[in-house]
């Protein structure tokens, strides 16, 4: 798993150096729980200038191209993305609370796992080209979609508890 800071400013060091020394446990505790591997994971923690920044470029780098997003994502403590070797986790340093932050890895970390689900990652793939308008998805694909993503998400929340074994 590699941990690098982008546009960080001295002041949530803190929350990289948690990040950096959980991330492995946690990764561990979320394998072990959901049976499934959470591959190739690269954590990118940041503040909020660089957020939106770093998944543009992830997204960018993963499509070949620089077109824009015609969706803006909701403000939240982190995201994850696809790579084009696996998943990227973009972890806002300063809109997580330092109390949030194992919760927030744990939940990421679940959804690098999730990604790794049969169709999940194709799924994902789809949406994003979707969203830069690249490849037009149906209603009812774009549906489907979103029922799949809500049910991720409500498992990402569930396992949160989690967190709760990290040292």
């Amino acid at each position: 798993m590699d941990i690098a800071a982008y546009k960080l400013g001295s002041r949530h060091k803190q929350a990289l150096r948690r990040v950096e020394s959980i991330a492995d446990q946690a990764a561990h505790l979320v394998e072990k729980k959901l049976g499934e591997t959470v591959g190739p994971v690269e954590i990118v923690v940041t503040d909020a200038d660089g957020y939106h920044e770093s998944i543009a470029a992830a997204e960018w780098r993963l499509l070949g191209t620089r077109t824009r997003s015609r969706y803006t994502l909701p403000p939240s403590f982190a995201h994850t993305t696809l790579t084009t070797s696996g998943t990227l986790i973009v972890f806002d340093a300063q809109a997580t609370p330092e109390h949030e932050i194992d919760p927030t890895v744990v939940h990421e970390l679940v959804h690098a796992a999730q990604i790794g689900r049969p169709g999940v990652r194709d799924a994902i793939l789809a949406g994003i080209r979707h969203n830069h308008g690249i490849e037009k998805a149906g209603w009812f694909k774009a549906r489907r979609q979103n029922g799949i993503v809500a049910a991720h998400e409500r498992e990402a929340i569930r396992l949160e508890s989690l967190a709760r074994k990290l040292r």
